[in-house]
């Protein structure tokens, strides 16, 4: 048999070439797959208790995006070899995350210092931070008992956006500006009060849109009117107390001087065509007076800001109030109330939406009334609505408290997209980051 060698060569050269390729190739696969495995379980050093593995997880991710300033110190600290001192800088970072968890990443002494500026404007921003008790939470940490997830729980704002904004961090498609507006927004949820509660009525300004939440699923949203820039809307939270059928309207002074007293001098009869009396107080059983009898021209200058007579607008079909209005307490004696004007409800306009004196115009009162005095009162909705048609003033207190945050975001989620809002009241301007983004 007559054995051709160089075909059989040629042979043994292609078969080693193809062993050698897949040797490699399988070592390649071997060292990324090495690669993944580590990432995956980069913090299953055996050194490392399981709290330590558990918070540098929640880290890698910063999954509450809390690290902040502390990023540049994270990194440091996983890049140490294990020692006393590592677990004792780990539990540290812990409380600095904790903290800025609680009380946001935003440079709230400037913010503070500025606003103290704006207030001829009449512009108030509250917050509501948190102290945290160091020695508490870092004996939480210590037994391993509680996770971290579960401490850090109880410090998470329960807003249904927290997380759905903090996950759009990792959105491609947004540009530097919008990722900064982003990052400042999920820090507004931080400083809202905290009643620890998933069901809660929000009023956005920027939006000019109220929403009713239950159990963190939206049930009602519709319009709102919102204040001018000239008389804007407080940022706060409260807790609805009770609300008010039928409602008199006690017209504040600067609105008696603007445009009460004038159109008044104007027309003889304008009192009387919208239902106006003159009281000593906001009593109506308090002296009453006629306005003929007062000289009202020096009550209209500049430097008076107090008038010793009050307004009283009677319930009616053309108060101002509309038919109903909803309390919480406030140190701004802003309200929700209905409104003549409903017209507004149907332009997105700023000019149109943002013109009210600071409190809050709603486009379905009546929708709202039906589902408090059905879930959050004593009443039923049938006696409330029968006080309503035969005109009566009834004030009907909520039985359970129902927290209110009056919110100032930018950003907003809807159907997991991100919308952007005009900065209407100026507070992305002064509001900032305590960090390089």
């Amino acid at each position: 048999m007559c054995i051709n060698f160089t075909k059989v060569k040629r042979i043994f050269i292609i078969i080693t070439i193809i062993f050698t390729f897949l040797a490699c190739s399988s070592k390649e696969k071997s060292i990324v797959l090495s690669k993944s495995k580590d990432k995956i379980n980069l913090y299953n050093d055996k050194n490392l208790n399981k709290k330590e593995k558990e918070f540098f997880n929640i880290l890698e991710i910063d999954k509450y995006a809390s690290l902040c300033g502390n990023k540049k110190e994270y990194i440091i600290i996983k890049n140490m070899e294990y020692s006393k001192k590592k677990s004792y800088l780990i539990k540290d970072l812990f409380y600095k995350y904790t903290y800025n968890l609680s009380n946001s990443c935003l440079d709230q002494k400037n913010f503070k210092s500025k606003l103290r500026k704006l207030k001829k404007n009449n512009q108030f921003y509250e917050t509501y931070n948190i102290r945290i008790n160091k020695k508490q939470l870092l004996k939480e940490y210590d037994d391993s008992s509680i996770s971290i997830s579960k401490i850090l729980k109880k410090y998470t704002p329960t807003h249904p956006y927290f997380f759905k904004l903090i996950n759009k961090l990792n959105d491609k498609s947004l540009n530097k500006k919008q990722l900064y507006l982003l990052r400042v927004n999920i820090e507004r949820l931080k400083l809202l009060k905290d009643y620890k509660s998933n069901s809660f009525i929000q009023l956005n300004i920027p939006s000019y849109d109220f929403k009713f939440y239950e159990n963190s699923k939206l049930i009602k949203s519709f319009g709102t009117v919102v204040g001018a820039y000239s008389s804007q809307t407080p940022i706060l939270s409260s807790k609805l107390s009770h609300f008010i059928i039928n409602p008199t309207w006690n017209i504040p002074d600067s609105i008696a001087a603007s445009s009460v007293i004038p159109k008044s001098l104007k027309d003889k009869n304008y009192l009387k065509k919208k239902n106006i009396v003159i009281r000593k107080n906001y009593n109506l059983s308090s002296k009453e007076y006629k306005f003929e009898d007062i000289n009202w021209k020096k009550y209209l200058k500049k430097n008076v800001r107090y008038i010793p007579y009050k307004f009283i607008q009677l319930p009616s079909s053309s108060n101002g109030m509309g038919r109903v209005k909803f309390l919480f307490k406030n140190s701004y004696a802003v309200y929700m109330h209905d409104t003549i004007g409903s017209w507004r409800f149907k332009i997105n306009k700023e000019k149109i939406r943002v013109i009210s004196h600071g409190c809050i115009r709603l486009e379905h009162p009546l929708s709202l009334v039906k589902h408090i005095s059905t879930n959050y009162t004593r009443k039923s909705y049938r006696s409330v609505k029968r006080s309503y048609d035969k005109e009566l003033t009834k004030t009907i207190s909520l039985s359970k408290y129902l927290p209110i945050h009056i919110t100032y975001l930018t950003v907003v989620i809807k159907n997991n997209k991100l919308f952007f809002y005009k900065d209407i009241y100026l507070y992305d301007k002064i509001q900032k980051l305590n960090f390089n983004n």
